[in-house]
């Protein structure tokens, strides 16, 4: 798979002015910054089920799915990346 990475920018006072109006801290094409044209994994399909999986909660505290979840449903969503 190929893909284009955008790096049209301006550099401001603030940062970088991407092709879009957003301005972050990084040139865009380094990074965070990266923007896919074309094809690009986006990752499982609605109504996939996933696989088990473990990570840390917002307190750091250990996190297991589908020990926590139980038998109730649930949302992942998978946030790419943003410069704020």
């Amino acid at each position: 798979m190929a893909i284009e990475i955008e790096t049209r920018a301006e550099q401001t006072d603030k940062g970088w002015r991407d092709a879009d109006g957003f301005v972050g801290p990084v040139r865009p094409g380094n990074g965070p910054r990266t923007d896919p044209r074309s094809e690009f994994p986006t990752g499982p399909e609605v109504g996939a089920v996933l696989p088990n999986f473990q990570c840390l909660d917002v307190e750091a505290e250990p996190f297991d799915f589908y020990a926590h979840r139980g038998a109730s449903r649930a949302v992942v969503v998978f946030f790419r990346s943003a410069v704020w």
